[in-house]
């Protein structure tokens, strides 16, 4: 049971690290004058799908560094 909770914690946080780390790379980027909120998304799209693929990316090396066996030191 100890590794379904550690599984379903592992995947809130990144759920939540994901949803807050976009909206505040986003805000950021409207905020500098990078795109405007007003025209067209395609500012907010780029952003979601770039911080997609990097945090993505991140969740799987930490869930493959986080499981893969241990190996006892010599």
């Amino acid at each position: 049971m100890t590794g379904n909770l550690q599984a379903i914690g592992f995947m809130f946080s990144w759920v939540l690290g994901w949803g807050i780390g976009g909206s505040l790379i986003d805000a950021g980027l409207i905020n500098a004058g990078v795109y405007p909120l007003e025209g067209g998304q395609l500012g907010t799209a780029a952003t979601f799908i770039l911080w997609s693929l990097l945090w993505g990316g991140a969740g799987i090396w930490l869930y493959r560094r986080w499981t893969q066996p241990v190996t006892p030191d010599r």
